[in-house]
């Protein structure tokens, strides 16, 4: 099996740690949000989810009470879409809308 690609896949994402108490709204997030900040970068994007992170049975909480996923073709067009002025102002709504400090990463794809 050959999983070399020709092209680079990328992958932005956001990681919001699971506190204590803290309240995330995975409607507006999942429904609004997302959508808005994948419709800004345009035909760049492949494809998009959101997660929630869910207690196993037994088992400690998640570490994570959401993770998004945004799959893009070109790491140039990501970073030009984050300096778009619509982006800006939707990361201060992103920002706003829970007390959760998100961690970001952003990554090149090297097997499926």
């Amino acid at each position: 099996m050959n999983n070399h690609r020709s092209t680079p896949i990328y992958c932005a994402t956001v990681f919001y740690p699971n506190k204590e108490g803290i309240f995330f709204d995975f409607e507006l997030y999942a429904h609004t949000l997302i959508p808005e900040y994948v419709k800004i970068l345009g035909n760049n994007v492949l494809k998009f989810e959101v997660r929630k992170g869910l207690a196993t049975p037994g088992a400690p909480s998640p570490g994570f009470i959401c993770i998004a996923n945004v799959w893009v073709t070109s790491a140039e067009a990501f970073g030009a879409s984050m300096a778009d002025p619509e982006m800006k102002i939707l990361m201060q709504k992103i920002s706003a809308f829970t007390e959760i400090q998100p961690i970001r990463q952003f990554d090149q794809v090297i097997a499926p």
